[in-house]
């Protein structure tokens, strides 16, 4: 049995990337080559200028296809080589397998060309030692409400009202999304935002630090 699966929804993704030419692929793994972040979009511009006539949402499949597979490889710390014989066997259980056969040899250049991609291996690779933690951040939201504050007679209508801030932060746990409500006043927002810009601060210097100084990047942050 091989040791990989294709998620359904990167299915038309891998498609994609069967269908293409050798050169193209060797195309888009020059592009690729120029990857300074693993975002979507901008990955999915390289793909585009590099085979034009690609649709964009071909060009946008091909890419999260792509980052899937290097996260994958990168976490079962595969070589490239054993990745894509267990990826052309789990391609059987997407395509047909009508094809695969015959274009078996075009397919591993294919694949061996687009997974051996040096800045995409490091930044998935980083990407993971990044998200590995028990809890990883998912969104945040500040909700904020008014209780009103009665006296004695509560007939008489509030004397006032409280101003509540609620800190919604939803962040996986064990692979499960859940949440955390924290109730927060206007100084709890002063101090969490002057946290937050101390943070950067201190990325910037850090980064300018590492990148100035040590010859380093920050590969993910």
């Amino acid at each position: 049995m091989p040791r990989i699966t294709i998620p359904q929804e990167q299915s038309k993704g891998l498609s994609n990337i069967m269908a293409l030419s050798v050169e193209d692929s060797a195309l888009i793994a020059g592009a690729l080559s120029n990857a300074k972040s693993i975002n979507v979009i901008e990955l999915s511009a390289l793909v585009k200028a590099a085979v034009p006539s690609l649709k964009p949402a071909e060009a946008r499949g091909i890419v999260g296809a792509l980052l899937s597979l290097y996260s994958a490889r990168t976490s079962m710390d595969m070589s490239v080589e054993s990745f894509v014989t267990d990826l052309l066997i789990a391609a059987k259980a997407v395509e047909s397998g009508e094809g695969i056969a015959q274009d078996e040899g075009k397919l591993q250049r294919v694949f061996r060309a687009l997974l051996s991609v040096h800045p995409l291996s490091m930044i998935s690779k980083a990407r993971g030692i990044h998200t590995d933690h028990e809890n990883i951040f998912c969104r945040v939201r500040i909700l904020t409400d008014l209780r009103p504050v009665f006296d004695a007679d509560v007939k008489q209508g509030p004397v006032g009202f409280v101003m509540a801030h609620i800190l919604n932060l939803g962040y996986h746990h064990a692979g499960e999304h859940t949440n955390l409500h924290i109730a927060m006043d206007k100084a709890d927002i002063d101090t969490l935002i002057s946290a937050l810009i101390r943070a950067k601060e201190k990325a910037a210097t850090v980064t300018s630090a590492i990148s100035g100084k040590c010859g380093f990047s920050i590969l993910a942050d």
